[in-house]
């Protein structure tokens, strides 16, 4: 059984295409009845399931993970003040949040490469009177244009040790986000728990650890942000390969 990551596993990081591999591992998991969960911390495109059947990956039904699904669990639609990109706060909008930075009930924090001194400061008043803040994730840092940014997680360490404020964490690695992708591989086999899933991603970090953690066997690949297990934990990890298409070779 299955946790698949998807950007830098499933997709490359450089230009979105499929990495080797992909297409043809989704094809075998179905074919032999293989029960898995994509799971993403996509927080921009409502539309991402669609978009990656689109581009080749035939994701069956109940199998596929990402904050926006868990977010409702946590909070319902409300006034929340934002920070992330465009198409994160559209799409908050398109789920009905309303955006409100004066007396908002929640605070809502997703990845972001053009954050302001001016959002940290408003974020860190809204931790001192103690509005609810909510991570969309907790990646450490993410890649874009062949450069690395700080992530979600980054973020709210940074947030954290400003104030000493607490947090929920709607996506990855948080045990509730994990917990719901484990509730869709029971649909898939009841008896699914997480000592039975291998969770395959290039965030070490930001998905691995904690997997590992709750009792997942966990297989890092460095295809994506990761290019070596330089100055990684390896006892954290139960296997490396180079893609998905090495894992592919291995089951076939």
């Amino acid at each position: 059984m299955l946790f698949l990551d998807v950007q830098g596993t499933l997709l490359s990081d450089e230009d979105k295409s499929l990495i080797k591999g992909s297409k043809e591992l989704i094809e075998h998991l179905n074919l032999n009845n293989i029960p898995y969960v994509i799971i993403t911390n996509n927080t921009k495109n409502l539309s991402l399931l669609k978009d990656l059947r689109l581009a080749g990956l035939d994701i069956k039904e109940n199998a596929y993970l990402d904050p926006f699904c868990v977010l409702s669990y946590k909070i319902k639609p409300c006034k929340v003040a934002a920070y992330g990109a465009n198409a994160f706060l559209q799409s908050l909008q398109s789920l009905g949040y309303k955006l409100e930075y004066k007396k908002p009930e929640a605070v809502l924090i997703a990845s972001y490469d053009n954050f302001s001194f001016d959002d940290f400061a408003s974020m860190i008043e809204f931790a001192n009177l103690e509005i609810k803040i909510i991570a969309m994730h907790e990646t450490s840092i993410y890649k874009k244009n062949s450069r690395s940014y700080p992530g979600v997680g980054s973020i709210m360490a940074m947030l954290h040790y400003a104030t000493n404020c607490k947090y929920e964490v709607v996506g990855k690695p948080s045990k509730a986000f994990y917990e719901q992708a484990l509730t869709l591989l029971q649909k898939q086999n009841k008896n699914a728990k997480f000592s039975d899933v291998l969770i395959i991603s290039d965030d070490f970090k930001g998905d691995l650890l904690k997997a590992k953690d709750i009792g997942m066997k966990t297989a890092l690949v460095l295809s994506g942000k990761i290019k070596s297990t330089a100055n990684l934990d390896t006892n954290k990890l139960d296997f490396v390969y180079s893609s998905v298409n090495d894992y592919l070779k291995e089951i076939q």
